[in-house]
């Protein structure tokens, strides 16, 4: 039990980081969780910019603004941060559910963002940095139909 317990306690640090895609990873993932083949480079390029393809990635942006997880998803607008500050929750889940390699939620999210806004609008990452993007971006992950 002790053994067990010193073994946990040396993997936290590494348990806290969550986990960090690949750029390949990320793709199939996301096309599992039945994000469109031609808008696939689109998510994965944004997750790179806004989190380095880390789900446990958190950026505090002022004292009652954090964002969370591989699509950085705002604890004012889009998630409930559990911590009695002011929250509009837009996407009707608590913040630490962005911060693991559970899609599902994060991808409802995005594409619940991209309705309201129209496009891509409401990620700066995503505007400065991905709209020229093309499927080239993830070519190299041999995902049939491409292109």
């Amino acid at each position: 039990m002790m053994h067990s317990l010193a073994l946990l306690l040396l993997c936290l640090p590494y348990l806290a980081q969550g986990y960090i895609y690949t750029k390949c990873e990320l793709a199939r993932d996301l096309l599992a969780e039945n994000v469109a083949k031609s808008e696939l480079h689109k998510w994965v390029c944004m997750a790179w910019y806004e989190s380095s393809f880390n789900t446990a990635a958190v950026n505090q942006n002022s004292p009652n603004s954090v964002d969370h997880g591989l699509f950085q998803i705002n604890s004012y607008w889009n998630c409930d941060p559990q911590n009695g500050k002011p929250a509009k929750n837009g996407c009707g889940h608590p913040c630490s559910d962005y911060k693991n390699t559970d899609l599902t939620d994060d991808v409802a999210c995005i594409k619940k963002l991209k309705r309201e806004h129209k496009g891509w609008g409401f990620s700066m990452s995503y505007t400065n940095n991905c709209q020229s993007k093309t499927s080239s971006y993830i070519s190299e992950c041999g995902i049939p139909g491409l292109g």
